[in-house]
């Protein structure tokens, strides 16, 4: 459970990638939500973590997120529960300007909040591309794993390899299929 929670916080982290500064606006709400929850915890009285502004193995500015385990159940997990609470008291009651309040209060970036965005975007990796290997048999009838690089070139030599006559294969489903297509 410590692992999921230590997570949480560091996804709310790095929702500030999706946050335009310029615009003070957030590109998609989930990452506002996780965000919000990463306030929440923040703004208790009780800290159940803190972050930490350290220098990283690359001697780069990195960010360390310090989570206290022994006040996960006792604080951590009430202080959601209750947050939670709140907006579903709102919610249910169609109380939307309280509930906007409320969520717009913690998803509000502040000025030390951009300073872990900057950090935060200097540390952003490109997204990663996951290329599934796949099997074939040898001219001597053994099993071979085909693996690719995990890039663009990578998908498309995949793709290639499994489907070496895809533009046959395609036209043949198509040609047995075009019968459920034709116009009356």
């Amino acid at each position: 459970m410590y692992v999921n929670w230590l997570s949480m916080l560091r996804a709310g982290l790095i929702a500030l990638e999706f946050y335009t500064p310029e615009t003070k606006k957030w590109r998609q709400a989930h990452m506002q939500a996780r965000d919000v929850i990463l306030r929440v915890l923040m703004d208790s009285d009780t800290p159940v973590f803190n972050i930490e502004s350290v220098t990283g193995s690359d001697g780069k500015p990195d960010l360390l997120i310090r989570f206290d385990r022994n006040k996960l159940e006792t604080i951590a997990k009430p202080i959601i529960g209750e947050f939670l609470n709140k907006l579903q008291i709102y919610k249910s009651t169609a109380d939307v300007s309280s509930g906007q309040l409320l969520y717009n209060k913690y998803s509000t970036v502040t000025d030390d909040h951009l300073m872990l965005r900057d950090i935060v975007m200097a540390r952003k990796m490109p997204r990663r591309l996951f290329v599934q290997p796949h099997t074939s048999i040898d001219t001597d009838g053994s099993v071979v794993l085909n693996e690719f690089d995990s890039s663009f070139e990578g998908i498309i030599s995949s793709f290639l390899a499994r489907y070496p006559n895809y533009d046959t294969e395609l036209e043949s489903l198509w040609r047995n299929d075009q019968h459920f297509w034709k116009q009356k």
